[in-house]
């Protein structure tokens, strides 16, 4: 099953909305609880930024790879530097995010 495509927006404080093109907003989460109305807020934003994240993180991971491919000797020298255990636990949170686990 996928989520609910974005964008996501906090509709009030601490709701989340999805928008759609028809009927409108769709509300598809709440901040249960914070300790403090500007902490809440800012779950929400971050909650609401998920669907973009994923989209940002899945892009990179693909420039990445199409780096790490390429025969470039400056770009070649970039890549041997990179942490690519931290492009594989990138790949995994995606992976968690659509809810694939292994």
């Amino acid at each position: 099953m996928e989520h609910t495509k974005g964008p996501w927006r906090e509709l009030a404080p601490g709701v989340i909305a999805a928008v759609h093109r028809d009927p409108g907003w769709g509300a598809i989460a709440k901040v249960a609880q914070a300790d403090t109305e500007p902490e809440a807020q800012a779950n929400a934003r971050l909650i609401a930024s998920a669907p973009t994240l994923l989209e940002a993180l899945g892009w990179a991971i693909r420039e990445l790879e199409n780096a790490a491919n390429s025969r470039q000797e400056k770009l070649a020298d970039w890549v041997n530097r990179l942490d690519f255990s931290e492009l594989e636990r990138a790949r995994d949170a995606i992976e968690a995010a659509r809810g694939n686990t292994s």
